[in-house]
């Protein structure tokens, strides 16, 4: 169930706040001594000391330094006190005034060819139009800023453009191109030294991991956020990064981390007085009830959260809200409000062209319209989120797609779609839910305890190595006088030890090496019997190994088959020796009833051996001619976050006209994406992937090679068996489907592999069957 956790993005203002009682009195006296073009400047200095303190004080002065700019005939003076007034406009939330003020003072700076005073304007301009939701015109002026900052050679300047291009492109779901832009923004501020930019760009990459589903990332970055927060002191960033910290506890199910970071984050807000900042955490509170099945504590504090909204008026705040709300009610089967509520944050998000939040209003309303039995309402609000998300690459979302269509289909009796729904549901959940991923976390977080407990004997250390740097110095002076003596001794008897064992060494070393010429020649011979013994004997257990091998394949795959029957083979058993036991006393109507259970789980056991029997004997009803190069392509779009995430570099090398192929799209999509992600799992430490293809005869070629850690001789006898598996999360059927879809195409598969030094899968696919 998609609920909406509220995340802050910081944006980095062109605005200056001066709250220095001092500068104001000594401006307001500066001026009473100057006249003309000074006397502007000081105007407009006076107003930008009101910015945020009290706007009717900045229209006021810069209001006076407007009507003597125009008596003077002064642009520049004109341009500055139109900015002053447009940003007073701006913090009385008169966001149209503003634009409207920053634009005609932008035209004057132009005119006047002041590139600072430009991209000052850029900037205001980017800001308003990302508070009116605009994200596309915010992201055309912060691009501007940009190349007016490289064209200055301004680091920070570049610096604090990128950052605000990251926010917007992250309000527009392009998270790929965020990330860009936050990485690229963290190394400036890391140059330059700018330890509030690094605090903030930290924390917003992080953010984007997040909403990338790479949570150990995520983790990572909030903490050493943290970090940079406590270090410059800042409340306001402190209790942001504890918020996202939990947030991303909370989607890796540890709901007591998340809950104890929440609370903390909102114990700093209360005193800041930070009503937003309050708000979010209410609403995230409510997200934890409502996956501990707490629901009307749950809908408390989100109704809590939303009148929060409602009272600062923000809007995005409130969609996401609602959305909840929606989601709570659905969980209570109150699905005509569940759905009022969703259909309402629909509105809200497409209102403020918010695409995650369109897709997850939409996928919310599709769960609700299949619990209602509106089967149609359903697929078509599930397709349309799942055209958004493949779009924007949200992996939590395509999970919860990917499942609600595999339940839709199965409640419509369409198995083979289910179970093809299911499988990438089971896919791209086993990519973000691994192993490696929670030992990671786990690690981080033990290390972030560490740190602190640490820093908190830091102080007492220092103190003690302060009141002992005098005598240690005494020390030193002694110690070093010592080893300067005992350095010349040393010195004299390495000398003669040296002389001493070089004479020695040389009678010595003729002596040794007939001796061990000798000994190595027995040793070669015993070695070759040796070798010749173990060779026959190796041959003859590889012989007996691959036996048993093929034994212990049909046994695990009778196995999986036992599993699926034994339930209801159990149900069938415990009717009948119901009614052999009580016979005399069944009526006719409980009769009925027993042999209904009869064909019921009589029809459930068929159904699962035609489904296994489908499974080993796909039908060829799907077949058309098709382009394996688009399919190629399309799966390594849809995954180039996760390349990105795990430092693997895409190499493509596809020969030019290749020919069409007779093919299943579905199953070929299924088995490509398989040997893929199986290409990535080798490679968590980073690598590069190579996809090629060509034509060698009257088949096509498709070469997938990694540089990961390999497959061992042993494993790569029995890599296709059913059931055979090394990876911890998996089921063992992966590379056996792939076998499976290679058969029916009548292709070849064939994997060779070196371990340290990675793997090559290599399909032969028939251009026209024989």
């Amino acid at each position: 169930m998609r609920k909406y956790t509220i995340i802050f993005l910081s944006v980095f203002f062109t605005f200056v706040l001066y709250s220095d009682t001092s500068i104001i009195d000594s401006l307001k006296n500066k001026i009473k001594i100057t006249t003309g073009k000074e006397q502007i400047h000081l105007l407009n200095e006076l107003g930008k000391a009101y910015w945020g303190i009290d706007p009717e004080k900045t229209f006021e002065y810069s209001n006076q330094a407007l009507k003597l700019s125009k008596q003077d005939n002064y642009p520049k003076g004109i341009a500055q006190s139109l900015n002053n007034i447009g940003v007073g406009h701006y913090f009385l939330g008169e966001y149209d005034a503003a634009l409207d003020l920053f634009l005609q003072s932008l035209t004057l700076r132009e005119n006047i060819g002041d590139k600072k005073d430009i991209v000052s304007s850029y900037n205001n301009i980017g800001i308003i139009y990302d508070d009116l939701s605009d994200y596309e015109k915010a992201l055309e002026y912060y691009q501007k800023a940009l190349k007016l900052y490289e064209e200055l050679e301004d680091k920070k300047g570049i610096a604090d453009a990128l950052h605000n291009i990251g926010v917007s492109y992250r309000s527009l779901s392009r998270f790929n191109k965020s990330l860009e832009c936050y990485l690229r923004a963290l190394k400036i501020y890391e140059e330059i030294e700018d330890k509030n930019g690094i605090s903030s760009a930290l924390g917003n990459i992080g953010i984007i991991y997040n909403d990338l589903s790479y949570y150990d990332k995520s983790l990572e970055y909030h903490l050493a956020c943290l970090k940079a927060n406590e270090e410059l002191n800042d409340k306001t960033g402190i209790a942001l990064s504890m918020k996202n910290i939990g947030i991303v506890y909370k989607n890796l199910g540890n709901y007591k981390k998340a809950i104890e970071y929440y609370q903390q984050s909102m114990e700093v807000e209360e005193k800041l007085g930070d009503k937003s900042g309050v708000a979010s955490s209410l609403n995230n509170m409510g997200i934890i009830y409502d996956d501990l099945k707490e629901f009307e504590l749950a809908l408390e504090y989100y109704l809590r959260s939303d009148s929060l909204y409602e009272e600062i008026g923000d809007k995005s705040g409130v969609a996401k809200t609602i959305n909840n709300i929606g989601v709570v009610y659905e969980h209570l089967e109150d699905y005509d409000n569940a759905l009022k509520y969703h259909q309402k944050s629909l509105v809200f998000f497409q209102e403020s062209k918010h695409k995650k939040g369109i897709a997850a209003s939409l996928k919310n309303m599709g769960s609700v319209y299949l619990k209602m039995n509106q089967y149609d309402q359903a697929l078509e609000s599930f397709e349309q989120s799942l055209e958004i998300v493949n779009e924007i690459q949200i992996r939590d979302l395509m999970i919860e797609i990917y499942e609600g269509l595999s339940d839709l289909y199965s409640a419509q009796n369409n198995f083979r779609k289910a179970l093809a729904y299911y499988k990438l549901y089971s896919a791209v959940k086993d990519s973000i839910f691994t192993k490696e991923i929670i030992e990671r976390v786990a690690g981080m977080e033990t290390s972030f305890e560490v740190r602190n407990l640490i820093h908190e004997h830091e102080k007492e250390i220092e103190l003690l190595q302060k009141n002992n740097e005098i005598y240690r110095l005494a020390a030193e002076k002694q110690k070093l006088v010592k080893w300067r003596l005992y350095s010349i001794l040393l010195v004299f008897l390495a000398a003669v030890f040296i002389i001493y064992y070089r004479y020695t060494l040389k009678n010595k070393t003729a002596r040794q090496l007939k001796e061990v010429v000798e000994e190595r020649t027995k040793d070669l011979k015993k070695t070759n019997d040796d070798l010749l013994k173990e060779i026959s004997e190796r041959k003859h257990l590889e012989t007996q190994l691959r036996i048993t091998e093929r034994l212990a394949g049909i046994g695990e795959l009778a196995a999986g088959v036992a599993h699926e029957i034994r339930n209801p083979i159990a149900i069938i058993k415990s009717t009948a020796q119901y009614c052999q036991t009580n016979y005399k006393n069944l009526s006719e109507e409980k009769i009925n009833k027993m042999m209904d259970i009869f064909t019921e789980t009589s029809d459930r056991i068929s159904k699962t051996v035609k489904d296994l029997v489908e499974f080993a004997k796909p039908k060829r009803d799907s077949f058309k001619k098709g382009d394996i190069i688009t399919i190629l392509n399309k799966i390594i779009s849809s995954f180039e976050s996760k390349f990105l995430s795990h430092h693997i570099i895409v190499k493509k090398d596809f020969a030019e006209d290749l020919p069409l192929v007779l093919l299943d799209e579905d199953q070929m999509y299924g088995a490509l994406l398989n040997l893929i992600l199986n290409a990535v799992d080798a490679m968590q430490n980073g690598g590069t992937l190579t996809l090629s293809a060509e034509k060698c005869k009257e088949n096509l070629i498709i070469k997938i090679s990694d540089t990961g850690v390999g497959i061992s001789k042993e494993n790569l006898k029995k890599i296709f068996n059913p059931f055979f598996t090394t990876k911890k999360k998996g089921t063992g059927l992966g590379l056996s489907l792939v076998h499976q879809v290679m058969d029916y195409h009548q292709s070849q598969i064939e994997i060779v592999s070196e371990i340290g030094k990675g793997s090559d899968v290599i399909l032969k696919i028939p251009i026209q069957y024989r």
